[in-house]
């Protein structure tokens, strides 16, 4: 067993690289050795942040990849793009998505459909695209996805992010069930808030962040650090024997009532 958490021979994959937890995820595996494949939608800052990076780590260890994982040509078009330049991929790092506040009964189908499309389908179809491509051959591959307390706990004004974020939940654990026999290890984490541009909107407003303070037993938001570093946890061999199981990093919140 190796109990240090070496990624030097390994290649990861992370969505939603270009801010927030996909960013503190990169730092967190280049850090530990790593290879990155960067994959955002949004190229501008996706390509800021890398080319940050590469100062400090070298350009061999990281690749931008602009990619909107809703769209199937465009996964196609980056995992063509990795296998072009010889790489491979070890982890996926399942971790694009978006947040939407709208009260149930103001609810809008394109808004709903929007959200479990980004949220759900593209994330099983993404990991599906990974396993055939880089996983079943070797017989081992590790995925993390990033779900939320929201897939845990009802949350008011929200009801799409959380059925998205519990549809996820679920679709872990049936996928680890599937995949152990292939070597594939499949889990998620479920962050609280999270002080993060996704959730910018909330954090503006002093009453929630007080509210949600109140609630934390830990008595703080968390950061993106606090939830990278469970993310590097599941996938390094120390969680070898750990598949199917929902990580809640959420300050205990979910510890009571």
């Amino acid at each position: 067993m190796n109990y240090n958490l070496d990624f030097s021979e390994k290649s990861v994959l992370i969505t939603g690289a270009a801010s927030g937890i996909g960013l503190e995820s990169t730092v967190a595996f280049l850090q530990n050795g790593a290879k990155v494949y960067m994959a955002d939608c949004n190229g501008i800052q996706l390509s800021a942040r890398a080319d940050e990076l590469i100062k400090q780590y070298g350009e061999e260890k990281i690749v931008a990849l602009v990619c909107d994982i809703t769209d199937s040509e465009s996964v196609k078009a980056m995992t063509a793009e990795i296998k072009m330049l010889g790489g491979d991929i070890d982890i996926l790092i399942n971790n694009a998505g978006m947040s939407h506040q709208q009260y149930s009964i103001y609810e809008k189908e394109e808004d709903w459909n929007k959200v479990i499309n980004l949220n759900l389908t593209a994330q099983f179809f993404l990991a599906q695209t990974v396993a055939n491509e880089f996983f079943l051959t070797k017989k081992q591959g590790k995925i993390i996805n990033m779900c939320s307390l929201g897939g845990v706990l009802g949350i008011p004004s929200a009801v799409a992010y959380s059925a998205s974020k519990g549809g996820l939940i679920q679709t872990t654990k049936s996928l680890a069930f599937e995949w152990a026999r292939f070597g594939i290890n499949v889990n998620a984490v479920c962050p609280g808030f999270v002080d993060t541009p996704l959730i910018a909107e909330s954090t503006s407003d002093e009453r929630w962040v007080n509210y949600m303070i109140s609630r934390t037993p830990m008595r703080r938001l968390a950061r993106p650090e606090d939830v990278a570093g469970s993310v590097i946890f599941l996938a390094s061999d120390m969680a070898d024997y750990i598949t199917g199981a929902t990580l809640i990093v959420d300050g205990g919140m979910s510890a009571g009532a």
